[in-house]
């Protein structure tokens, strides 16, 4: 299995023109060479139906190694995220199969990442929040 891990110095939960969710780890907040990025539509119109592009989207370090759905698990811990990728995304995603994420927030932030993970990962059952 093929896992990577990095400290995401940068955690945002933001909704960029009030039309989606938008949660990203990255190692820095400029210049970010190492990120997570996960996004989500607040409202799926037909062509996204029609498309697969009704589920969340998941981008690693550039635009390339992206797509939708293919989080078998994502664990939320209370300094740290573990993140299981399906076999077809682990191989968008450069072969990555296990993504460690270490973080330090305020329980507020924490809070509100939580909330935003709970959004984007709606319907999908993959999202697991633990206490330690």
């Amino acid at each position: 299995m093929t896992t990577f891990a990095f400290h995401a110095a940068c955690v945002v939960c933001e909704h960029p023109d009030g039309e989606y969710h938008l949660i990203g780890f990255a190692d820095r907040e400029y210049d970010t060479e190492v990120y997570l990025m996960l996004q989500r539509s607040f409202a799926d119109d037909e062509q996204d139906v029609r498309l697969g592009m009704d589920t969340y989207h998941v981008e690693w370090c550039d635009q390339g190694s992206s797509g939708y759905g293919g989080v078998s698990r994502f664990v939320l811990k209370t300094t740290s995220a573990e993140v299981q990728f399906e076999p077809q995304m682990a191989e968008l995603l450069g072969g990555i199969e296990h993504l460690s994420i270490s973080f330090d927030l305020p329980a507020g932030k924490h809070r509100v990442l939580r909330e935003a993970l709970q959004h984007v990962f709606a319907e999908s059952k993959c999202l697991e929040i633990a206490d330690t």
